[in-house]
C-alpha cells in the first residue's frame, strides 16, 4: 500500500525550535516557504523551515552504517629516500 500522507516539522530557521508538526497528503505537500513564523524562544517573528520528520535522523543513521574511509583518521608519515 503506497504512503500517501507525510509528516511535516516547521522550524524556526534562526534558532531550530519545532514550531509544529503536521501531516499532509504527499500531493499538496511544500517544503520551500518564505513564511514567518512565531518563534517563542526567539519571542519574534522569523522565517520558517520545513522538513520531512525524521529525515535527519534517517540520514545520520545510514552515514554511521558506511564503512570507515581509508583516508579518515590521522595522517600517516611516508618515508621517502
Amino acid at each position: 500500500m503506497p504512503i500517501d500522507q507525510v509528516t511535516i516539522v516547521r522550524m524556526c530557521r534562526d534558532c531550530g525550535t519545532v514550531i509544529e508538526t503536521l501531516t499532509v497528503k504527499k500531493d499538496n505537500m511544500r517544503l520551500f516557504s518564505d513564511e514567518e513564523v512565531w518563534c517563542p524562544k526567539c519571542e519574534a517573528n522569523k522565517p520558517e523551515i520545513r522538513d520531512i520528520a525524521g529525515r535527519q535522523e534517517s540520514i545520520a543513521k545510514e552515514q554511521q552504517s558506511y564503512p570507515e574511509s581509508p583516508t579518515s583518521g590521522p595522517p600517516r608519515l611516508v618515508h621517502q629516500e
